[in-house]
């Protein structure tokens, strides 16, 4: 199976089966939902601390399943109305953090002289992927959560996807505007936006979202952006590693964080647009 046809299959089988868990299994705040986030934080997380480990020679003071609390925190925030309490968690689990390099570097005699990349590489590993993809489980505090949840998984995924397929078939003339991704092209960018911000406009209509028109068009513009800013910030990572994908968990598709790259940076944004928007 060629890699397009690959790339298609997965993501058509993949998108459907988040919105059947979505939609069919709302129970408890959207639980089920909540544990497949919290299963592809962990598993990103653990390939992180891999691309650390091999990039660094560095090995993160927290174990990296710690970073399950960071989701965990943001479904019991949900069923409480304590909103601050992921934030908690996150400050908390740097400060752990940073104790543990003080006990840490305290037994050996290398007068902390690589204290400042742990501590950075540490709070890097507990940002990208647990808090950021945190506040996608935070939606389950607005009304409609489940169609709300629809528009931004199909907002993103319509942006990877249409924007691979135009620059495969149409954007080979355009590629290698951004050095970081030299396979983009301009006409796969411009395709994804284009996608993404339709798919938003018919997601918001068909479903009966709170949302104004140009509401849901900045929605898809702005998720079209900060999901090309995510794949960006994943190429970089990749090839300060020399890897071509961080795992091999899904066939065509990479590792874990080679899947939720656009949904870390995309799920913050999308949140916050809808405290604008709807509260």
């Amino acid at each position: 199976m060629s890699s397009i046809k690959q790339r298609l299959f997965t993501t058509i089988l993949g998108v459907p089966s988040l919105l059947i868990v979505i939609f069919l299994l709302p129970q408890f705040k959207h639980l089920a939902f909540a544990i497949v986030a919290t299963a592809f934080i962990l598993l990103g997380t653990k390939e992180i601390y891999a691309i650390i480990k091999t990039k660094f020679n560095i090995k993160p003071n927290l174990p990296y399943y710690f970073s399950a609390f960071l989701p965990i925190s943001a479904w019991i925030s949900t069923i409480t109305n304590l909103n601050n309490l992921v934030d908690l968690v996150f400050v908390f689990l740097l400060i752990a953090s940073f104790t543990l390099e003080i006990y840490e570097g305290s037994k050996t005699e290398d007068n902390f002289e690589s204290s400042f990349s742990k501590i950075a590489l540490n709070g890097f590993s507990l940002l990208y992927p647990g808090y950021l993809l945190s506040f996608i489980i935070k939606l389950n505090c607005f009304e409609s959560v489940s169609a709300l949840y629809a528009l931004f998984l199909l907002a993103v995924f319509s942006n990877d996807i249409f924007a691979y397929v135009f620059g495969m078939l149409f954007g080979k003339k355009s590629r290698g505007f951004i050095k970081a991704s030299p396979n983009k092209s301009i006409v796969g960018f411009l395709g994804g936006i284009f996608s993404s911000v339709i798919i938003s406009v018919i997601t918001t209509i068909v479903l009966n979202i709170p949302l104004s028109i140009i509401e849901s068009l900045i929605i898809g513009f702005s998720l079209s952006m900060s999901a090309n800013i995510g794949d960006l910030i994943e190429s970089v990572l990749k090839r300060s590693t020399r890897v071509k994908d961080t795992g091999t968990f899904i066939p065509g598709r990479g590792g874990a964080l080679d899947n939720i790259d656009s949904l870390i940076t995309s799920a913050p944004l999308f949140y916050l647009l809808l405290e604008i928007f709807i509260k």
